[in-house]
């Protein structure tokens, strides 16, 4: 099986080659290749079983555990399409989820850090209308099935082999998270999926020897695509944690030898703050990774400290769940202000073009010779195929010739790189001039004690709107606002200075370690109401 054109085979190909070696570690448990493919073929044919058919959904709602990959790789063995449910998530959350997808069976953990999920799973089955079978992890109780029983029979391989997909079809349903609206569901196909790891696996990298720590939530992209799939075509051993913890996730990392070790900046943050930290080996890693917000110098610093005496690379780059992973790169060797202020260089079978906003020439930023901001846009064969059910959404952001509108906003330096600027939603004008936050909170960022910086609008009657920056120090330090309010001077023209400089011990984050913007917006207009009455 030397080409895998379907998830599920790269499963097959490393049991073959490598039967005996690890795949899927916990602190209490070990599976080679060969028993996570038995343990595949089992929930497959169990599946089947239950009735499940080619194009049925099958949700999942766990942590990060070995199951979450015999579930993965067992619906796509039979043409049925996987999604995963953050157990996190409230009852209204999980059966909106739930209506939309109308899964025919739920895979659902009993227990969650220390809860007893019952009460939510009985909540949301009444949400799904199509749900035929309920197979639980862990203890069983009436109307469910366990996991241990479902695998306890004999697959019936002669029947999974007579199944044949097609790479175009669907695999997965990934939910945005939805805080600008209700989460929409992201299909891709088997092809999408293979063609993003295959590159992943080349620019990261990913191999045999590679060893990867997995506590995103199975709901992640990153979960999903960037480690869990990853691993399993480069045949990796996928390492799991329940859920990020700062110590025990260090422990785990020295413990397993890891080798790959991607996160995002928050969780690097936390983990600094340990006493353990300063403690652990960390010779192990091969790659530091993150994404999904910009790096603050400190956690570059560090990083890099640590590279310089193990020969460690440190990456970084962007990407969406609609991109099913990464789409740019940083290069092994780039230094510290690329890795703060870029998100790498396109990487192959992808093209990105920046769209400027017609508005943009003959302002201000225009005259002084400015990079031009405008919308970032990809295309490549890796992009997600559509929204579920939802025809009019996927029109909006996919054009007839196939470039995807991302809603980021950035700009291509001389060398090819890529700055991401925000959101277009988060975008704002003061006095006639686009201002794009995160150009100033890079200036914040410069400066000795801060750690992290965020940039939002707020009502003006002058100017329409202005911007007012919130700066958290590092850890036992001061920010003098006037040393803020020079930089800015020094740095930026002059209509870009925020009009208030706010010095907060933390900011406010959302759940996928990104700053609440909108809790910030809402501090500041609040204050403004009450100033004027």
């Amino acid at each position: 099986m030397s080409e895998r054109r379907v998830t599920w085979q790269s499963v097959d190909y490393w049991a073959e080659k490598k039967p005996e070696a690890e795949a899927l570690v916990t602190s209490s448990a070990r599976y080679s290749w060969a028993q996570t493919k038995q343990a595949v073929d089992r929930l497959a044919s169990w599946l089947i079983g239950c009735g499940v058919k080619k194009g049925d959904r099958v949700a999942m709602m766990a942590p990060p555990c070995p199951e979450f990959i015999f579930v993965f790789m067992a619906a796509n063995r039979i043409g049925a399409i996987w999604l995963g449910i953050n157990p996190k998530m409230t009852v209204p959350e999980i059966r909106h989820l739930l209506d939309e997808a109308a899964p025919k069976v739920l895979i659902a953990t009993r227990e969650f850090m220390g809860e007893d999920m019952r009460e939510k799973i009985d909540a949301c089955l009444d949400a799904s209308p199509e749900f035929s079978r309920l197979l639980v992890i862990g203890e069983a109780f009436d109307g469910a099935t366990s996991l241990d029983a479902a695998m306890a029979e004999e697959a019936d391989t002669a029947a999974l082999d007579a199944i044949e997909l097609d790479p175009d079809g669907d695999a997965i349903i990934l939910f945005t998270s939805g805080s600008t609206g209700k989460p929409k569901g992201v299909v891709h196909t088997h092809r999408s999926l293979v063609a993003n790891v295959r590159v992943e696996c080349a620019r990261f990298p990913v191999d045999e020897s590679s060893r990867m720590l997995l506590h995103f939530p199975i709901n992640h992209v990153a979960a999903v695509v960037e480690f869990g799939f990853a691993s399993v075509y480069g045949g990796a051993c996928l390492v799991f944690m329940e859920g990020f913890d700062p110590n025990a996730s260090l422990e785990m990392v020295e413990r397993e030898r890891v080798t790959l070790l991607g996160q995002i900046p928050a969780m690097f943050l936390l983990q600094f703050r340990t006493d353990r930290f300063a403690k652990t080996d960390l010779s192990s890693v091969r790659s530091f990774i993150w994404a999904g917000s910009p790096a603050p110098r400190l956690m570059v610093d560090v990083l890099g400290g640590i590279a310089q005496k193990t020969g460690a690379d440190l990456m970084t780059g962007y990407g969406s769940t609609e991109t099913c992973g990464f789409v740019t790169y940083t290069e092994p060797g780039d230094g510290t202000e690329r890795l703060m202020r870029t998100a790498g260089a396109i990487a192959d079978g992808w093209e990105l073009r920046i769209d400027i906003p017609e508005d943009a020439t003959g302002s201000a930023a225009a005259a002084s010779n400015e990079p031009a901001i405008g919308e970032i846009c990809v295309r490549g064969h890796f992009l997600f195929d559509r929204y579920w059910k939802n025809e009019a959404a996927t029109r909006a952001v996919k054009t007839v010739d196939g470039w995807y509108r991302t809603s980021d906003t950035g700009f291509v330096d001389a060398d090819g790189y890529l700055h991401i600027t925000g959101r277009q939603s988060e975008m704002y004008k003061s006095g006639g001039e686009n201002i794009f936050p995160r150009e100033v909170e890079e200036v914040i960022e410069l400066h000795a004690n801060v750690l992290m910086a965020a940039v939002v609008p707020v009502p003006d009657p002058v100017f329409q709107e202005v911007g007012w920056a919130f700066a958290m120090p590092k850890p036992g330090r001061e920010v003098p606002e006037d040393e803020l309010i020079a930089a800015c001077r020094k740095n930026l023209a002059n209509y870009k200075i925020p009009k208030r400089f706010i010095i907060l011990p933390a900011l406010p984050m959302l759940p996928n370690g990104k700053i609440d913007k909108q809790a910030l917006r809402d501090k500041a207009r609040d204050e403004v109401s009450e100033t004027h009455g």
